[in-house]
């Protein structure tokens, strides 16, 4: 069985077959992909971390990135109506030296940079080949953002410790949760023993049942939901390994996880349900799919061929 026929196999489709054989082939990113600027998606992800004039300075730059690198510090902290100091802690916060080195980066990672596309939220002023335009362009940018963040190692790492246990349990809510199902089915599909439950109670009862060779793999875009903390302070209790698959990496989730593996969705507050983030999730979960179907080919192979006849 081939690389190409197995990620077929495993229900992916021609797209992501793409995207994963460019990934594991170590191609890296194409010339003329679309991505959000490194530092911008950086800014995004500590955003609601973030507390008064720190909040106002993200927006001045997230606003329009290409007029901030022209100005000086001093301007910044006046249209911010804050200090420099404020500004050169921001830049820190970030991993910046300074606000020099702030702007450098954006400065590079603009080049190209991506042109402004509507929120995924419905407008009922738009025409419906805009809205088809403007999804397409949305879902490209969150998968090409994704994928430019997804780190070999960690990825290599929790292959191993799926590989290794023998319990893995996954933990999602809402749109998360079918994340979380179609997660377990394709484990399922390739012999792991991964479970997922939507009752809460059960959630914890199984939690409890843990082990320290097992891995808790938890799934959630604000990294934020309360049911999932619960969990993961009982599972921290047994020393179980903690996976995270969020879109903040500071979030309360992220933190009290082992691994943690980053998506790069840009979801407004207000909308009708998880859409780009929901796309992002379901693309490392087809990644750690992929890297654990090709890792041992004679067992999973085996194993996807006898799921298979059993649904015949």
């Amino acid at each position: 069985m081939t690389e190409s026929i197995l990620l077929i196999y495993l229900g992916l489709g021609e797209f992501f077959c793409l995207i994963f054989e460019q990934f594991l082939s170590k191609s890296g990113r194409q010339d003329g992909v679309v991505v959000t600027p490194k530092t911008l998606l950086k800014i995004k992800q500590v955003y609601p971390t973030l507390q008064g004039n720190y909040a106002k300075i993200a927006d001045q730059i997230l606003e329009n990135p290409a007029v901030l690198i022209q100005k000086r510090v001093a301007e910044v902290a006046d249209a911010c109506k804050c200090d420099n100091a404020q500004i050169i802690r921001f830049c820190k916060k970030l991993g910046f030296k300074g606000f020099l080195e702030l702007k450098q980066a954006i400065a590079h990672d603009m080049i190209p940079l991506k042109t402004e596309i509507s929120s995924d939220t419905v407008a009922s002023e738009e025409g419906f080949a805009r809205l088809i335009k403007d999804f397409r362009e949305n879902y490209l940018y969150t998968i090409n953002d994704t994928i430019g963040m997804v780190c070999e190692n960690t990825v290599s790492a929790v292959v191993q410790l799926i590989q290794k246990a023998p319990c893995i349990m996954l933990c999602g809510q809402g749109a998360s949760g079918i994340v979380a199902d179609d997660f377990q089915m394709k484990l399922v599909r390739l012999g792991f023993p991964a479970i997922h439950h939507n009752d809460s109670v059960m959630n914890k009862m199984r939690c409890v049942t843990l082990k320290k060779s097992d891995v808790f793999v938890a799934i959630s875009f604000s990294g934020e939901n309360l049911e999932i903390c619960s969990c993961l302070d009982i599972v921290k209790k047994n020393a179980v390994k903690v996976v995270a698959i969020t879109n903040f990496p500071s979030s309360s989730i992220a933190k009290q996880a082992d691994y943690v593996l980053t998506t790069a969705a840009d979801e407004t507050k207000f909308r009708i349900g998880a859409m780009t983030s929901r796309i992002s999730q379901l693309l490392l979960v087809d990644l750690l799919v992929v890297m654990l179907a090709l890792s041992d080919m004679g067992k999973t192979g085996l194993s996807l061929v006898k799921t298979l006849s059993s649904l015949q």
